[in-house]
């Protein structure tokens, strides 16, 4: 038997798109070009041209992730850690993990990094069995039970983003 759970053979692979695309309606984008004209109204209202730059940069930012389709990943854990393309986040540098599990809007394995920025990765489970990836990852990581969506993941969810 193998007495090094960093070496093991064993893994769970599959494939999602890397975020959860909303269909947009015409309403949508009517809505989107209203709140972004009263932005820009109210920065030009204000004469600042920092704040107008920043509204222009933000509408712009925000479009652009709103439009932007989804490209299929490859997700992959073994013992090594967990595995997104080409790239492998090592256990150590993992804190915890937990799954939000409420078909069919929000299919997701979280994980807290040692990060500084960016602490919270998020991925899709798309069609994979959650309970193997929880029983894979309860070997390496602590699980935490408490974690829920955030109220920015709701919002977003909810405005279509």
């Amino acid at each position: 038997m193998n007495e090094n759970p960093n070496q093991t053979t064993e893994q769970i692979s599959w494939q999602a798109p890397e975020f959860t695309a909303h269909q947009k309606t015409l309403q949508w984008y009517v809505t989107f070009g209203v709140i972004s004209l009263l932005l820009l109204a109210f920065a030009v209202f204000t004469g600042s041209f920092i704040t107008i730059t920043t509204f222009i940069l933000g509408i712009a930012i925000a479009y652009f992730f709103a439009t932007k389709q989804p490209q299929n990943t490859t997700y992959t854990m073994s013992g090594l850690g967990i595995g997104i393309n080409h790239n492998t986040i090592p256990y150590k540098n993992i804190r915890k993990f937990w799954i939000i599990y409420k078909p069919p809007q929000t299919k997701t394995l979280n994980f807290e990094t040692t990060a500084y920025l960016n602490n919270t990765v998020s991925l899709e489970l798309g069609d994979q069995d959650p309970v193997a990836v929880k029983l894979f990852l309860k070997r390496y990581l602590p699980e935490d039970l408490d974690m829920d969506e955030t109220i920015t993941d709701i919002l977003a969810r909810k405005a279509k983003f």
